[in-house]
């Protein structure tokens, strides 16, 4: 079992396609609907913040990390100002652009 990679880790490579899917649905709904740059960056951040987690929990720190990873979205969505259905589907995207945009980063950093 310590041989094979973790379930978690096998993300990394499907990263960049989860990176162009949702940064599609994040200019669909900012160029349609309304730009909202503080519930985004908030979602970005979030996103990334929360891919670190659990990339030290798969990497066998601790299960912290883990419940630290999973716990980010809720409170992401009881403290980013979400004033309509705009914000929502901003934070959901941007969460999703972060959390793959970590992964992109580790995978590039793994290289070197």
């Amino acid at each position: 079992m310590s041989k094979q990679p973790h379930v978690g880790l096998s993300l990394i490579t499907k990263a960049p396609m989860g990176m162009l899917i949702t940064a599609i649905i994040a200019v669909i709904a900012n160029v349609l609907l309304e730009l909202n740059v503080i519930t985004l960056g908030y979602a970005i951040a979030g996103g990334a913040l929360s891919a670190m987690l659990l990339l030290a929990y798969w990497l066998g720190k601790g299960g912290l990390f883990f419940v630290l990873g999973v716990s980010l979205p809720l409170l992401l969505v009881l403290f980013t100002p979400l004033a309509g259905i705009t914000a929502l589907l901003n934070l959901v995207s941007g969460f999703f652009f972060g959390f793959c945009a970590a992964l992109v980063a580790y995978k590039l950093y793994q290289r070197h």
